[in-house]
């Protein structure tokens, strides 16, 4: 059953990744990272899949205002890719284009949006595993206001699901573990900071 209170929370989830966006944005403009123009290539791709299949599999609108916010933000970025970015296309983009592309045929021959939806997540986290692991290596190089920013929205979107079916959930359930996997990179080393510092230090602090 919808609340009012689920469309409250879908607006704020686009909200607090709009704002998310805006750092990285201007960091990209000035030189300060380097966006891969094939993960956004790709993930704007997902989006677009992700949004289609879920409203063909009966998801309300108010879950689908966060990822459609996030295919228009990713296909904004991949288009300032061209100018600031790499775009060099390694094999695992490749094969989670292929598996998304692969989706939407198995959509079309079964009538069945839930498979393009799940291929869709399958490959999303796949090609966010070059993210992860350059989180991992250099969580320095994050935004931690950005990916805070970008964790809200995620509780949020949870928070918007008036009915726990895929359709409705599998994503914004997806997008909130890996908002929060991320998250917890990008601030481990100022909890090992925190933690490796003596008690009257943190006293202090």
């Amino acid at each position: 059953m919808f609340y009012a209170y689920h469309l409250f929370f879908a607006i704020a989830a686009g909200v607090f990744s709009v704002i998310a966006f805006v750092p990285y944005i201007r960091a990209i403009i000035k030189g300060q990272t380097k966006p891969s123009g094939a993960s956004w290539w790709t993930w704007s791709l997902l989006a677009g899949i992700t949004i289609a299949s879920s409203r063909s599999a009966g998801a309300p609108i108010q879950v689908l205002i966060l990822p459609a916010w996030l295919c228009f933000s990713q296909l904004g970025v991949a288009f300032l890719s061209l100018r600031y970015g790499d775009n060099n296309w390694d094999l695992l983009n490749k094969l989670c284009v292929g598996g998304a592309l692969f989706g939407i045929v198995l959509w079309f021959i079964t009538g069945q949006p839930l498979i393009a939806l799940l291929l869709s997540v399958i490959a999303d986290f796949f090609a966010s595993i070059p993210n992860i692991r350059h989180v991992w290596t250099h969580p320095e190089q994050e935004d931690r206001l950005g990916w805070t920013l970008g964790w809200l929205s995620g509780v949020f979107e949870v928070l918007a699901i008036s009915t726990w079916s895929f359709a409705e959930s599998g994503w914004a359930t997806y997008f909130l573990l890996h908002q929060t996997a991320v998250l917890f990179l990008v601030w481990r080393p100022f909890f090992i900071r925190i933690s490796n510092q003596p008690i009257s230090q943190q006293a202090v602090q």
